[in-house]
């Protein structure tokens, strides 16, 4: 005798989704209806998600892998057919179901007659699991018809589905509409049933950059207009098509000229006029009505708003007062479920790991991504601001990350040679990620300083990230401030990591316990490096023609930000000391000294040329037509255009404040170390390395040999074992 079909379904489909399924997957078992089912489409994953989902023991959890990537509406069309219950409940594979979510909406969808389909309201949250917005779908079948003229009326992975009905009438998602194919499926569906929205947030809804609402938000847009404007002529049918669009564009927010609002304005509420007759005798057309008004206000029509609803000053007053009644209470039980989840969900081997960094860096951001993708770690980054060096580059990470916003004080950069914003946001970021271990990138920032209290005040254990060293000079009151707020950050650490020999040194000399500390090197995907310079040889005659080289010429390149503290108007002196006319010096970057640095060039009979920035995953171009790299800064803490210039196989010649100097350069065998400041001393490097096209070869080939300890594998490994030993304290 076969078992009776559960009460509902809940249909999830999911495509490498291993950051997030497990948590909605324990939120639809915990739900307070038992009876369910859940039905899992892996539409062919290729990450941990087959892995994840087989270790469920609960027999309610039914899973479909596609042997092929068939696309979300194929899989859930798929999960459709197969699901056993009369009502089919979804969620997306990053989102979570508050416990009671399908509990209040099977109530509501037995009690009314012709209900076909009833989301919920819904909380935003964010990629490290903070809770934010509360999204409010209209409400009322009326409002819900008014609003779907121009953009979808429910919330996706919010809505309750009666299976039977969509059966009946033959109605399953439409692949032709990717990316908009619930809005289609839903104003197919009112045209044969009721729709309406519960106003409680019964669902958090993630938002996050690797979403395909937010990666493919131009076709998502192109597909809803053709929805919209399909609905408009069924309920308009004698608007013209510019009129059609001009409607579109208020209702849905896109936004309107300001020379065409009044016009847009009038087509608008023709459609709300005609959208009338469409409704059933008696049916009350004041939230329709309303919302029209609203849309009006916000489109800066206040005239016209107000002669659709005299009261809407009221009504927008009250709306306010009920959002933020609902959100408070709301906010406040995410988080406790949420937390509850976690708990269910976590791997007793997996650490979950918050790393809070001054700003993301291309080598260091890469380097986070592949730590984000070890089975052991539950990465997450807090960055202290999109920029604090004033360095701007194209990062799309792929480990989950939150940029702080916070004030900026005048005057600190002189004190700490960055931006110190005040970002108190930090003690969310760290109690929303609910971090096993904290690793904290330096100690100057406001951001690293407030995360050090927090891990202390919660005696959650941190390590220690030092870049700096103390191979500058520095005034006595740098080294008084130093020598008092750095040795406790140490001493309180359980781990330390350090990126090189000299910031080696200076943990050491600050009480850290040689047995607690481990190497994190500042680096390059040297093997990749290598590999691209080998392809591009063929183009380097090109790349050298393109920077004004002849073939004879001897490139001197030096990257950098165009600032004092790079020592280039040391390095202009230099080549112009060297007295070599075949040397061309190319100086990648931009910043306040380029027009100093060029009239300099001029004045000193120097060839230069001033190239701007490239993406990093072009900037083995920049290393290809050079015969020598060159870095003279006056301060360095690392300097991670050396890794980049030796794994490109180039003679080095540094200064002895470039931190690099003491783990990638052997002076004398792959390249020339000279005092800072000293312009006849790289002067003679950079005229013997000209004159010498062997030793630029032997001295090219010992720099790679240099960097063949420097991948990004020895690093994760180091900081794997880190965070562990730190975590089991």
């Amino acid at each position: 005798m076969s078992s009776p079909p559960p009460t509902v379904t809940v249909l999830l489909a999911v495509r490498d989704g291993e950051a997030y399924v497990r948590v909605a997957v324990e939120s639809v078992l915990r739900q307070t209806v038992g009876d369910l089912e859940l039905l899992v489409v892996d539409d062919c994953s290729q990450d941990r998600t087959p892995e994840l989902l087989a270790a469920v023991a609960d027999p309610r959890l039914v899973v479909l892998r596609n042997e092929e990537h068939l696309g979300l509406a194929a899989s859930l069309n798929r999960g459709l057919d197969r699901a056993s219950a009369r009502y089919v409940a979804r969620l997306d594979a990053d989102d979570v179901a508050l416990p009671r979510r399908l509990e209040r909406q099977l109530e509501r969808m037995r009690a009314v007659d012709g209900l076909g389909v009833l989301g919920t309201a819904a909380l935003d949250l964010d990629d490290v699991g903070r809770v934010g917005a509360l999204q409010l779908p209209p409400a009322g079948a009326a409002a819900v018809r008014w609003h779907g003229l121009f953009t979808s009326p429910f919330l996706h992975p919010t809505v309750l589905l009666d299976r039977e009905l969509l059966d009946r009438h033959g109605l399953r998602y439409d692949p032709g509409f990717d990316e908009s194919e619930d809005y289609d499926l839903w104003m197919r569906l009112l045209a044969v049933a009721e729709g309406d929205n519960l106003g409680d947030p019964l669902v958090l809804r993630r938002v996050h950059p690797a979403q395909a609402s937010l990666r493919r938000r131009g076709l998502q847009r192109g597909l809803q207009r053709r929805v919209a404007l399909r609905e408009l002529a069924r309920v308009a049918p004698g608007l013209a098509e510019d009129e059609a669009e001009l409607a579109w564009l208020l209702g849905s927010g896109e936004g309107v000229p300001a020379a065409e609002r009044e016009r847009a304005a009038d087509a608008y509420l023709a459609v709300l006029e005609r959208f009338r007759a469409t409704l059933p005798a008696g049916a009350d057309l004041g939230p329709a009505r309303a919302a029209a008004a609203r849309v009006l206000l916000r489109a800066g029509l206040v005239a016209r708003s107000l002669e659709l609803d005299r009261l809407l000053p009221a009504d927008v007053a009250v709306r306010c007062a009920r959002r933020v009644a609902t959100a408070v209470p709301a906010r406040r039980e995410a988080r406790r479920v949420l937390a509850a989840l976690e708990d269910a969900t976590g791997d007793g081997d997996r650490v979950r790991v918050t790393i809070v960094s001054p700003e993301p860096t291309p080598f260091r951001s890469i380097l986070f991504d592949r730590l984000a993708q070890r089975p052991e770690l539950d990465l997450r980054v807090v960055y202290s601001a999109y920029t604090i060096f004033g360095r701007w580059w194209t990062i799309v990470p792929t480990h989950r990350a939150t940029f702080l916003e916070g004030t900026r004080i005048p005057g600190v950069r002189n004190v700490f040679r960055h931006d110190y914003p005040l970002t108190f946001g930090i003690v969310r970021a760290l109690a929303d990620t609910r971090p096993d271990v904290v690793v904290v990138a330096g100690w100057s920032t406001f951001a690293a300083q407030a995360a050090v209290a927090w891990c202390r005040a919660r005696r959650v254990p941190y390590v220690l990230l030092v870049e700096s060293n103390d191979a500058d000079p520095r005034p006595g009151w740098r080294r008084a401030v130093k020598g008092a707020v750095v040795p406790p950050f140490v001493r309180g650490a359980e781990r330390v990591l350090y990126i090189g020999t000299l910031a080696h040194e200076s943990v050491l000399a600050r009480g850290a316990d040689p047995a607690r500390i481990a190497w994190f090197a500042n680096t390059v995907d040297a093997p990749a490096f290598a590999a691209e310079t080998e392809r591009l040889q063929p183009r380097r005659p090109e790349l050298r023609a393109a920077l004004g080289a002849g073939a004879d010429d001897v490139v001197v390149l030096s990257i950098a930000r165009l600032a004092p503290e790079k020592g280039l108007d040391t390095l202009v002196r230099a080549v112009a000391a060297a007295g070599d006319p075949r040397l061309l010096l190319v100086l990648a970057g931009d910043g306040p000294e380029r027009e100093a640095l060029e009239a300099l060039a001029r004045e000193l009979g120097v060839r230069l040329a001033v190239v701007e920035n490239i993406p990093f995953d072009r900037i083995v171009e920049r290393y290809v037509p050079a015969d020598v790299f060159a870095l003279l800064s006056t301060h360095e803490p690392w300097g991670v255009v050396v890794n980049e210039a030796a794994a490109c196989g180039l003679p080095l010649v540094l200064t002895d404040r470039v931190g690099a100097h003491a783990d990638l350069l052997a002076d004398g065998e792959n390249g020339m170390l000279v005092p800072a400041g000293d312009a006849a001393a790289a002067g003679e490097a950079l005229r013997r390395l000209a004159a010498d096209p062997e030793l630029r070869r032997r001295y090219g080939e010992r720099s790679l040999e240099l960097m063949r300890g420097w991948g990004y594998e020895p690093s994760i490994e180091s900081f794997v074992a880190t965070v562990r030993a730190a975590a089991a304290r």
